[in-house]
């Protein structure tokens, strides 16, 4: 269902720099890999902007083998989400993160976040204390909860560096409408 044409052209208007070539091939990889459940590995960043009142967030996805390690890039996003925190662009990330990955069929996520604090509020080393942290949190942890299993774990912000170049581009796009 993803795939229909009818998909791929509303994807295509979402992510504009994309092309033809990209969703086939996206689509001949998960095919590979059949209609069972695959295992994801995941980058996500946020980035927030004072001076321009702008945020963005950005992910990169790529297919697990057994041992959970990374086989094949699948899939990156970068969007611009208006104003907002580092921190709730943070977890804005990881929750359109969560919802692609459940559009690629993912089973088993490893999450990868330069963000301590969202690391380890979600993995409750840390008390969520700010109200609108906590909505995105709740959000966040609904749609974990969807999966077969999830580990969100915490790496340098030099090794995210994708994900991270991805969510500074959003911030000079346009903020996607309604």
């Amino acid at each position: 269902m993803l795939f229909s044409p009818k998909s791929t052209r509303e994807l295509k208007k979402l992510f504009p720099e994309t092309t033809d070539v990209e969703w086939e091939a996206l689509y001949s990889n998960l095919l590979k890999h059949g209609p069972e459940k695959i295992n994801l590995v995941m980058y996500v960043d946020g980035a927030s902007a004072e001076s321009t009142e702008s945020a963005g967030i950005g992910g990169v996805f790529y297919h697990a083998g057994k041992g959970g390690e990374e086989e094949a890039e699948l899939f990156t996003f970068s969007e611009n989400i208006g104003t907002a925190t580092n921190n709730e662009a943070e977890y804005t990330a990881l929750i359109k993160a969560l919802e692609y990955a459940q559009q690629l069929n993912g089973g088993h996520l490893v999450v990868y976040s330069d963000s301590e604090l969202v690391v380890k509020q979600l993995n409750l080393e840390f008390k969520v204390k700010n109200e609108r942290i906590l909505k995105l949190f709740l959000r966040a942890t609904k749609r974990l909860n969807e999966f077969d299993s999830w580990k969100v774990r915490y790496i340098p912000r030099a090794g995210n560096k994708k994900a991270d170049i991805l969510s500074k581009q959003a911030l000079l796009k346009k903020e996607a409408g309604p």
